[in-house]
């Protein structure tokens, strides 16, 4: 990184920014022209701080001269709190191989050995998932595996509104023991299902428990096997694993074991690579740090999702425009797992399970029309309801004035709740609960801000609640109507007495200063070393000053594409651009003085580019 005093280049011409010497960051508050956020919700004329990093120089000089990097790729790393030489081969250079051993996560043993008995006995098996991607794909991992290992295995997703979430006595009841199941497994669901646990129990069923959602603070379920690296006496540090990520750990260990009995002597050993874009799709959808072993298996399954195997994600990729041969997690971010997710929100999860084990390449086609259109019902009710909420904290704005926003409505589609709420965080930069419910009870979604556990400010409120779940960053809950009032006085409270935890406004990282002219081949280059890119590994976010738009149009109806260059360039080079989910009316002027922006591929009339993605802008 460049000394204080001056500036220096990278290979890919990338200006960096003057920086202090102990490191940190650089703020400034800016009032300016309002910016739309990434997911189409029009944030309000108000002040956001562009925190302008400041990496320490010496730790950036070390990965450039040991690692051989450029300036920008040992920056970023850095800004992403890679900071040291180890670390940074870690993140940069990980395969399968790299993985930690099952054998370290606690119960695992005893999961494997339980079904593999159960495969060599034929017994009937049940997997029981939960209705997001994650559950999804975690059921549709151990239906494949199990399948192709001769299993006798069925699944069962809860219907959202009907059922609710996670397992409950009334599924063994209705479902476990009229099927004649002999083990149950579930995915992403079942660490605080102690009663659901205890009827199968005396029903004779044994329950695997495989989840990543934190334990409350009493005793496990009674389960036998809880295979959760969040439980209190579990010493693997896989934490930061999704669901799908935990299930996929249960397969590894299952296939070491059924190769020691010579399971495998008659049969073809599954690879179980090729189950990696299943992993990946869940591990990305649920927000998860993606670091570590997170990291090894998006990357391999990104690697199998540009030539996909599985009839129902190539069809899937097709109505979703996505070019295969390009794909990145952000396109199973905001792609794939919305439409996925429709499918529990808006009719059943079935049908994204049907569509991930399909071998039919035209049922493949016609549930990804399906999920393709339920999706578009979900962004048109989940839009309705966010406006609506809109409106109701402009006439009331002592709403905001408080250090959450709670909020129950009547006739809301509890399915897009979780959704809304995390647009209603961002534009607010408040945590956010919002419950739907009009008789006894209200049940809903909540996601929090960084530094903000949401799940622990439940769990101290858990005596007003029916039932609750989630992690720090997303929950949900059930809750009498009647204790609704009692719980937001105490929530705010709780919330209110920890100081500095909630930020007023957006805020914007900003990874480094660029002008137009860096924006080129190398930079776009030194950015795929650093792919994927997700929680806790952001995408890069760079600024340019002054900065004029030589010419913008709509497109798409709410879509703004620009042509852009360097006010008083050397040279005349224009940087195509567009600004996603704009409002129509809102024209922006000439000459900006700044902008932020990612840089992405496009492509087009089959030639590969690259343009800008406008986050923000002042005038």
């Amino acid at each position: 990184m460049q000394p204080p005093n001056g500036e220096t280049r990278s290979g890919t011409g990338a200006r960096a920014n003057p920086v202090t010497p102990g490191g940190g960051r650089r703020r400034c508050a800016i009032k300016g022209l309002a910016s739309p956020s990434s997911d189409g919700v029009y944030a309000p004329l108000m002040e956001t701080l562009w925190d302008i990093q400041q990496p320490d120089p010496e730790r950036v000089a070390e990965l450039q001269r040991v690692l051989n990097l450029n300036l920008l790729a040992a920056t970023l790393l850095v800004n992403r709190g890679i900071r040291s030489v180890e670390h940074a081969r870690r993140f940069l250079d990980r395969s399968l191989a790299d993985i930690q051993a099952p054998p370290e996560v606690k119960d695992i043993d005893i999961a494997a050995a339980r079904i593999a008995r159960a495969l060599g006995s034929g017994e009937k098996i049940l997997v029981f998932g939960d209705f997001d991607v994650d559950g999804v794909t975690g059921t549709a991992l151990l239906l494949d595996f199990l399948s192709r290992a001769g299993g006798r295995v069925e699944h069962h997703i809860p219907h959202r509104r009907r059922e609710g979430y996670g397992l409950k006595p009334e599924h063994i009841a209705a479902v476990a023991v009229p099927g004649t199941f002999k083990l149950l497994i579930t995915v992403d669901c079942g660490i605080s299902s102690h009663a659901a646990v205890d009827a199968a129990n005396h029903s004779g069923i044994d329950v695997i428990i495989t989840d990543h959602h934190t334990p409350d603070d009493g005793p496990l379920p009674e389960a036998l096997a809880v295979v959760n690296p969040k439980r209190h006496d579990c010493t693997a540090c896989l934490e930061h694993l999704a669901g799908v990520g935990m299930a996929f750990y249960l397969l590894i260990q299952l296939r070491a074991h059924l190769r020691e009995d010579g399971f495998w002597a008659g049969r073809p050993e599954p690879n179980l690579k090729h189950l990696c874009d299943l992993v990946a799709l869940g591990t990305v959808a649920d927000m998860v740090p993606l670091v570590n072993e997170n990291r090894t298996f998006t990357q391999a399954g990104l690697q199998l999702l540009s030539a996909s195997r599985r009839p129902g994600l190539q069809a899937l990729m097709a109505v979703s425009r996505i070019d295969a041969r390009h794909i990145e997690a952000d396109d199973i971010a905001f792609r794939l797992a919305p439409r996925i997710n429709a499918a529990g929100r808006m009719a059943h999860a079935d049908l994204a399970v049907d569509l991930l084990t399909t071998e039919d390449p035209d049922q493949a086609r016609h549930l990804a029309r399906r999920l393709d259109e339920l999706n578009r019902q979900r962004q048109t009710t989940e839009q309705d309801i966010v406006e609506r909420i809109i409106a109701r904290l402009e006439r009331n704005p002592g709403h905001l004035e408080r250090p959450a926003i709670l909020m129950r409505g009547a006739d809301w589609h509890e399915g897009v709740l979780g959704i809304a709420a995390a647009r209603l965080m961002r534009r607010y930069g408040q945590p956010v609960i919002l419950l739907a419910g009009n008789g006894d009870t209200a049940r809903g979604s909540g996601r929090s801000v960084p530094g903000v556990d949401i799940f622990a400010l439940l769990q101290q409120c858990a005596d007003l609640l029916e039932a609750y779940g989630g992690h720090a960053m997303a929950v949900g809950m059930t809750i009498a109507v009647e204790r609704w009032d009692a719980f937001c006085q105490r929530f705010g409270q709780i919330l209110g007495s920890r100081s500095g935890t909630t930020s007023k406004g957006p805020r914007l990282a900003i990874d480094m200063e660029l002008t137009l002219d860096d924006v080129d081949r190398a930079l776009f280059d030194t950015l795929a070393l650093l792919k994927p890119f997700g929680e806790k590994v952001p995408e890069p976010v760079f600024m340019a000053r002054e900065v004029e738009i030589v010419s913008q149009q709509m497109v798409g109806g709410r879509h703004r594409r620009m042509r852009l260059r360097s006010c008083g360039a050397n040279t005349r080079r224009i940087v195509p651009a567009i600004q996603f989910n704009v409002r129509e009316d809102c024209a922006l002027p000439r000459r900006l003085q700044r902008i932020a922006f990612h840089v992405r591929r496009h492509t087009w009339n089959g030639a590969d580019g690259h343009q800008l993605h406008v986050i923000a802008t002042q005038a």
